[in-house]
C-alpha cells in the first residue's frame, strides 16, 4: 500500500513558468485556470516588477507570462531585459490594452506572442 501524503508531487513542465503581475487576485486566477485546464504546476509568481530579473537569475524559468502596467518598473522595461538577458525564455505579454501596435512593439521588442486580458 502507497502513502500518497508522503508522494511529493510532480511537476510540470519540467522548466517554470513565472506569472509576473502586481495583481495579486489576477494571480490567483490565472494560476488555477493553468492548474486546472493546463495541467501545469510548475507555477511561480513574482508581485513585484523590481524582483523579477533575480528571480529568473535564481530559478529554471522556461516561460514568463508577464503584465505591461505596472508599478515600478514596466512590462516594456522587464521586457526589453529579460530579452537581452535570457534569450531562451519565452515572454508572453498580457496587457488590458487591446492595442495592435502595443502587441507589435512587444513583439519587436523580443516577446513571443501579446495576449489580451479579459474579464470573461
Amino acid at each position: 500500500m502507497t502513502d500518497n501524503k508522503n508522494k511529493k508531487r510532480s511537476l510540470y513542465p519540467e522548466f517554470g513558468v513565472l506569472l509576473i503581475d502586481d495583481e495579486p487576485s489576477y494571480h490567483r486566477s490565472l494560476g488555477l485556470m493553468l492548474e486546472r485546464k493546463g495541467g501545469i504546476t510548475n507555477l511561480h509568481y513574482c508581485q513585484d516588477s523590481r524582483e523579477a530579473m533575480s528571480y529568473l537569475e535564481h530559478h529554471a524559468i522556461g516561460v514568463v507570462l508577464l503584465d505591461l502596467n505596472m508599478p515600478h518598473k514596466s512590462g516594456k522595461d522587464l521586457l526589453i531585459e529579460m530579452a537581452e538577458a535570457f534569450p531562451d525564455v519565452a515572454v508572453v505579454v498580457i496587457s488590458g490594452l487591446n492595442q495592435v501596435e502595443t502587441a507589435v512593439e512587444c513583439l519587436r521588442l523580443g516577446a513571443f506572442d501579446f495576449y489580451v486580458k479579459t474579464t470573461e
